[in-house]
């Protein structure tokens, strides 16, 4: 038979433990063009800390055949499991670097018609989505982008070490996942427990509690950084940080940080609904994330009947001419570009509460210094019309508005003071005229 470009390895808690992260393995993959082989015979990776720590030629018989299976049927194995991709990349290293060892597994792969000739290349999902689809495409495909939302990154221990036999990113300090989360939209949250261990081999031998607190530190520390999820490549350790926290919250401990896999992550930018990637199958309750998702999502529809989203999102990654708002220099408190990375990240509805973008007094010189022509007034002109829209006005600015759609006027004009220097009347003012307009005008718009 012809040999596919890809073949999919699941290996076996993702199928047996986390059917929303195939599911959305399924539906992705193809989205971005890639198109993998289905083929019989897979087994168990099999899990290196428990297999080769039993029996170290187990572990590489039961690993050589399933690479066998694969090269069979295509150039290229794609796993999303960061144990099954150690154990089989480590294994075809070994048997690809000592003949002697290739040979004597091949003499048992014999009994059942396999032979491993080390011309499978294994790659970790992360890689093939970083490096053959690349982040710019990625980017590119994403239909509902996770703008605003702040995510923690889990690569895992076995994702990227050890790195002289499974590395394809700095094994202390892995960016390519975060690349992959920022291509969907979000902010990746820096935080210094990134590389702990989720802890699970203590559970296996019986510290539940030193598991445990590995698990407690680590989402500590990203819910006091105000993150909106974790997510991770590892089937373990998403149990540890879905499960283990499931069981903290019912002991009465309040973390609540949504877990996700990134193959979740990314079919939801794709476009691709919670209820038909089976997300709700989650331990920890993932609503919060998508109440915040959506809040957003919200914001954009009314920012985006003013604004162009890459305006207001280029103004708020600019800030040049923030120190020059005169405003910001009498009042410290006012911090314009600040105000704008916030409406940007999707905080649209806490940013009008607070009303501090009334004091952008309109002067121009942020329109000056723009490199766009664009100037932070047009953000801050922005959210007044919606503050307005609602009946959320500055006492005086509500009366002076109040008086021109009563009057077509601000003020009326001193006739004595200007009798008093010797002038005549103004000439006739065409206020009933404005005002009949401004009434056609609204039954227009109502009409629309």
């Amino acid at each position: 038979m012809s040999r596919a470009r890809y073949v999919l390895f699941l290996g076996c808690q993702i199928p047996a433990r986390h059917p929303f992260t195939e599911k959305s393995l399924r539906v992705a993959l193809p989205r971005l063009g890639v198109e993998f082989a289905e083929v019989d015979g897979f087994t168990c990776c099999p899990e290196r800390t428990l297999i080769e720590t039993m029996d170290e030629k187990v572990w590489l018989l039961a690993a050589a055949r399933n690479l066998a299976v694969a090269e069979r049927a295509a150039e290229v194995l794609i796993t999303p499991c960061n144990g099954c991709y150690s154990t089989l990349k480590l294994v075809s290293n070994r048997l690809r670097s000592e003949p002697a060892l290739r040979e004597r597994i091949n003499r048992l792969l014999a009994r059942v018609d396999l032979q491993y000739q080390g011309r499978l290349v294994v790659r970790h999902i992360v890689d093939l989505l970083y490096t053959d689809v690349g982040v710019r495409r990625l980017s590119q495909a994403v239909v509902k982008p996770l703008r605003g939302l702040r995510i923690g990154v889990h690569p895992g221990c076995h994702q990227t070490r050890p790195s002289l036999g499974v590395g394809f990113d700095d094994p202390l300090n892995p960016v390519k996942l975060e690349a992959l989360v920022r291509a969907l939209g979000a902010e990746v949250v820096d935080y210094s427990t990134k590389m702990l261990c989720c802890g699970q081999y203590l559970g296996g031998v019986g510290d539940a509690e030193d598991a445990t607190a590995f698990v407690r530190r680590k989402l500590s520390e990203l819910v006091s950084l105000g993150a909106d999820a974790l997510t991770t490549t590892c089937p373990q350790c998403f149990v540890q940080y879905d499960t283990t926290q499931s069981l903290l919250e019912r002991r009465g401990e309040r973390l609540h940080l949504p877990v996700f896999s990134y193959p979740e992550l990314l079919a939801l930018a794709l476009g691709f609904s919670r209820e038909e990637l089976g997300v709700d199958r989650h331990r920890t309750d993932p609503t919060s994330f998508f109440a915040r998702w959506g809040t957003i999502q919200d914001g954009w529809s009314i920012i985006e009947r003013y604004l162009p989203r890459e305006f207001v999102q280029h103004c708020a990654d600019c800030g040049a001419c923030d120190r020059l708002c005169p405003v910001q220099q009498h009042r410290p408190s006012f911090r314009p570009n600040e105000l704008i990375r916030r409406v940007a990240a999707g905080e649209l509805e806490a940013v009008l509460r607070e009303e501090e973008f009334w004091h952008c007094i309109d002067c121009h010189t942020c329109y000056e210094m723009c490199p766009q022509r664009f100037g932070m007034e047009r953000v801050f002109l922005m959210l007044k019309h919606i503050a307005m829209e609602r009946g959320a006005v500055p006492k005086g600015i509500e009366r002076a508005v109040g008086e021109f759609l009563k009057s077509g006027r601000l003020i009326a004009p001193d006739e004595r003071a200007r009798q008093s220097l010797g002038m005549g009347k103004l000439p006739a003012d065409g206020r009933a005229e404005l005002l009949r307009l401004l009434a056609e005008l609204q039954k227009e718009e109502q009409r629309s």
